[in-house]
């Protein structure tokens, strides 16, 4: 919950008295012209404003929060499906997408989130993408620093499928 600004609290309270001398001094009844002043329609406009900047300030914190969830969901569902994908070489064929977004939605909801909303399994298929490109990235790069050091002792030929083989089962 984001805290009320100091001059609008200060402003509420300084004038707080003063609409309740000019409620209290009326003979016996008040009516709608001596409430609204241009000073108490003031005070109601910096309290509703104050209202809603509390609600804007928890949404925001709420947005933030929940990007941050959904980060770490994408993350760690991306690496469960590939843990199992690498356990089980016959089901390799299987929709990883699909599969990490259902993990992620049922791991949201067992933690008391709600399920991903469409533009969030957009993201959360982004990052599987992100993740899975720096991955061929990393291996790719790893090889040829490989291919290199190798080459240094004048052994790539023979050593190419092998050398390959053991940079891609590194984790």
């Amino acid at each position: 919950m984001a805290p009320v600004s100091a001059p609008v609290a200060l402003a509420t309270l300084d004038a707080a008295p003063a609409v309740l001398a000019q409620v209290s001094a009326g003979a016996g009844g008040s009516s709608w012209k001596e409430l609204l002043t241009p000073t108490n329609i003031g005070i109601g406009i910096g309290a509703i404003t104050g209202i809603l900047g509390l609600f804007a300030g928890g949404w925001s914190w709420l947005t933030a929060k929940r990007k941050r969830i959904v980060a770490t969901v994408a993350f760690h569902a991306f690496h469960v499906v590939e843990d199992f994908a690498a356990m089980d070489e016959e089901e390799n064929a299987l929709d990883k997408v699909a599969k990490g977004l259902e993990v992620a939605d049922s791991w949201l909801k067992a933690n008391g989130w709600r399920p991903l909303k469409a533009w969030e399994q957009e993201a959360v298929k982004l990052e599987f993408a992100s993740i899975h490109g720096a991955q061929k990235a990393d291996v790719k790069v790893r090889a040829e620093a490989l291919e290199l050091a190798l080459g240094a002792i004048g052994s790539t030929a023979a050593l190419e499928p092998v050398a390959t083989a053991a940079v891609a089962s590194v984790p």
